[in-house]
Order: structure tokens, then sequence, then C-alpha cells
């Protein structure tokens, strides 16, 4: 029903709509006949920041939905990115790690390759996937200039439309500069498009463009996690380490320094698409690929189960489709864009390759739990590494972690999420059996989930 269509009904009526909670229509036919441009912008090890990009919160934010309870269903970058374009779990889709395994990617079950089938003009610019050989083009992209990594803010390795070179501006301005010139270009020919851009930034090592090296940034002052003391509760890995607030500190407003281009990124993309007149048909999406450990429990990196390692920005805009200046408490993840951008577009999957995630199009996509899963490069043993999986919802998060074989279990945790939001006492670490919650009923469940595909019948996905 369309958001038109609601007000219709509420006003014949006499009710009142009570717009508390953002929700987000179901696509019409009408709106699958007048098929949406589709934009989704990805920033690298993003946690938090929103705060320093004033045009990014007025056009996404202010202009559209902001996400409360969001995330990413793997916390590292190539199987997040591999989620995002497929909407499947990282062992349906089967990039596991960063370590070359962009091979893996079934590129007939990504939404390049739906959309172009369908008659949009593709587009990628900037970050692809890592361990990609740079040589080859990122496929059913129309039009791209591709890198691979995120240490080289200036001077990488760019796969430009078949010609490997190096560029030397900016990561950031680059990706601008040539998203506005495919944008320009796409509106003359005024086919739909997708547009997929994947800066650097923030990832280490957080170069800021010149003009903005030496910008303010407002202190932070910690978290509890940060402040965790007693630790011996958590895995064996978290007790080795010891990053505290003075890392966070630093790698925090190193970040948001290199944030700051983004959102200049983001105010030249729109001020382009208003001056061709496609900001009201574009359905945006805004995020990360994973957070990042600012010293919480000791930790200073991703691919970690705790709420700072998991949790992204998320912002969606589709005027006259998505609510505007509202906040939608649902459990989102990186694996509910591909179903959203299919069924906008009026495009159907191929049932070979079951879709995970759910549209969030229309309130029936009410999740209550969620999947997140993290698997330890085959060649890597020990470090900071762990096969892991965790059932999240709004009450609790229960983890557990796995031996070599990715089966036997050898550590688990469980917070309740209500009562400790920091995650600083595991119940099941404690000394007090009495609190323990159901740990077999929890284990059947999560072995369920982390072989699940689809969203129907008997193995379906959370």
């Amino acid at each position: 029903m369309s958001l038109d269509k609601r007000h219709w009904i509420a006003a014949l009526v006499g009710l009142s709509l009570l717009l508390t909670a953002a929700q987000l229509p179901k696509a019409s036919s009408a709106i699958t006949s007048t098929r949406p441009n589709v934009l989704i912008i990805v920033t690298d090890d993003q946690r938090g920041g929103l705060g320093v990009m004033p045009a990014t919160r007025r056009w996404l934010e202010k202009g559209g939905t902001k996400f409360a309870n969001d995330f990413v269903t793997t916390p590292l970058c190539c199987p997040s990115r591999s989620s995002i374009f497929t909407g499947r779990y990282a062992h349906n889709h089967h990039v596991l790690s960063n370590d070359g395994e962009g091979d893996n990617l079934i590129q007939q079950s990504t939404l390049q390759y739906y959309l172009q089938r369908a008659g949009y003009e593709t587009a990628l610019f900037g970050k692809y996937l890592n361990g990609w050989d740079i040589s080859q083009p990122p496929p059913y992209f129309d039009r791209y200039a591709a890198t691979t990594g995120s240490s080289l803010y200036s001077n990488g390795t760019w796969n430009v439309n078949g010609t490997v070179k190096t560029i030397s501006e900016y990561n950031t301005t680059y990706v601008a500069r040539k998203a506005q010139r495919f944008l320009r270009r796409a509106g003359a020919k005024h086919p739909p498009w997708f547009l997929y851009l994947a800066t650097a930034a923030p990832h280490e090592p957080f170069t800021p463009e010149p003009k903005y090296a030496q910008a303010p940034i407002s202190e932070w002052n910690g978290d509890p996690a940060v402040f965790e003391k007693d630790r011996s509760d958590k895995p064996p890995y978290v007790r080795k380490r010891h990053a505290g607030l003075a890392y966070g500190q630093q790698v925090r407003e190193a970040q948001f320094r290199t944030l700051k281009s983004v959102d200049d990124l983001v105010s030249k993309v729109f001020k382009t698409l208003s001056d061709l007149g496609e900001d009201q048909n574009t359905l945006v999406f805004f995020l990360s690929d994973n957070g990042l450990m600012w010293g919480e429990h000791g930790l200073k990196h991703k691919g970690v189960p705790y709420e700072q390692s998991i949790r992204v920005p998320f912002l969606v805009r589709w005027p006259g489709h998505v609510l505007a200046h509202a906040t939608d408490d649902r459990i989102v993840a990186n694996i509910d864009i591909a179903p959203t951008v299919l069924e906008a577009a009026g495009v159907t999957p191929d049932p070979a390759y079951p879709i995970d995630g759910r549209t969030l199009l229309g309130a029936t996509s009410h999740r209550q739990r969620l999947l997140t899963e993290h698997f330890s490069p085959v060649n890597r043993t020990g470090g900071k590494w762990e096969d892991w999986a965790s059932i999240r919802t709004s009450a609790y998060k229960y983890t557990e972690y796995y031996q070599a074989d990715r089966t036997t279990v050898k550590f688990r945790e469980y917070y309740d999420l209500q009562t400790d939001p920091w995650e600083l006492n595991n119940l099941l670490g404690d000394t007090d059996p009495a609190n323990d919650p159901d740990v077999a009923a929890l284990s059947q469940q999560l072995a369920h989930d982390r072989a699940c595909e689809g969203t129907v019948g008997p193995t379906a996905c959370p």
C-alpha cells in the first residue's frame, strides 16, 4: 500500500496516522512500472561518525529513514560486501574471508547481474572485493573504476573500464568525480541506473584529505566497555588484548577526519542528482561494511561478535516511498538491501540462489533474531581471527566459538542486552549457574541458523 493511499484511508475513516516509527510502504505496481534508480554508498570500517557529516544527515537522515538496529551479518569487508550484492549470508554465498575468496562469489546471484539484465545501466566506482584480480573487470558493471584494497588513499592501482592504471587523486574525491560523470552521462540517456560507490574511508591508515588534516573533532571519553577491567569471562583471545581509551580516541579522531571527505562526496552526488531531476526517484542506501572496536574489551579490530564490530550506520532514502526524517527500530542488516532493491525494481531473483534477507518495503519484514557469523581464513591459525556465530535479538546475544572444524564449540558467551548493553557480564562465564540460559536450545537454534537458506520452509533464515 502506497503512502498516499495510507493517508487517503486515514482521512476517510477520520483517524490520524501516527509516525513515531518509520515504516517503508510496500512497492505498488505504479512503483515497479516507474523503476527507481539505485544508489548504494558503502564506507569501510565506519562506526558512527554521522555527526561530522552534515550533508549526509541532511540528504539521507532528514530526507530518509535511519535504522536504529542495524547490523552486518559478517563483520569483515569482503564477506559483508558480498552479502550486500546478493542478500545472502556468507555461509551461502561462500565468500568467507578477505583472503582472495571473491572468486567464490556466484556472479549470477548479484544485484548487478539482475539489474543489468533488467535494463539498468550499472556502474561501480571504488573498492570491489579484497583479493580480486585487478586486471579483471568486476562482472556485470557497464562502467567501472575498481580497486581492491583500502590502504591506499592515493596512488592506488585501479582498473578503469579495462585499463589498469595508478590513480594519484585522493580516493574519495576520485570516486565522487567518477560518480558525477556517470550520473550526467546516464541522465542524458535516461535508462534506470544502478550505481555502487565504495570509499577507502574511514579504513586505516586513516589518511585525511589535506584540507581536513587538522579539522577539529569533538572529544570522546570512551564507554563502559572500554573501561572493562575484569575480562575473565571473555574468550582467551579477548583476554590477550589490551587496547584502551587512548587508542580509541586516536582512531576515532583520524577516522572522522576522513569521513568529512565522504560527506563531500555525498553532497556532490546529491547536488548532481538534484540538478538532473533524479533525486526524487532514486532509492539510496548508505552503510558501512562493518564497524570497528575502539578499545572496547581491549580490542582494536573488527571481525568480532561485539556490538561495535557488527553495528553500522544504515540510512535509506526514496522520496514518496520511504518516510523522511524518521527512525525505524526493526532489526535490519546488509542482507536486506538486495531484496529491497529487487522488489522496488520489479525484478524476480533466480530461485536457484535463494535470498536470505527481507525486503524493507512494507511492515511484514520484522525479524525476531539475526544470525551473525565469522570465519577464520583457512591459511591463518591463532591470532585475532576466530570462527564464531551468534544469535542476536533485541533482548540477548548468544555466541559460540568453534575449533578448526567449525563445529566443535570451544567457548560460549551470553549477554542480557536489556540489562547489559555493553556486554560486560557473560552469564555463561560467571560463577552463578542460576542465571544461565537454556544453552541446549540456543545451540540447537544456532545450528539451524548456520545452515539456513532463504526465507521460507524448514530451512528459512532469520
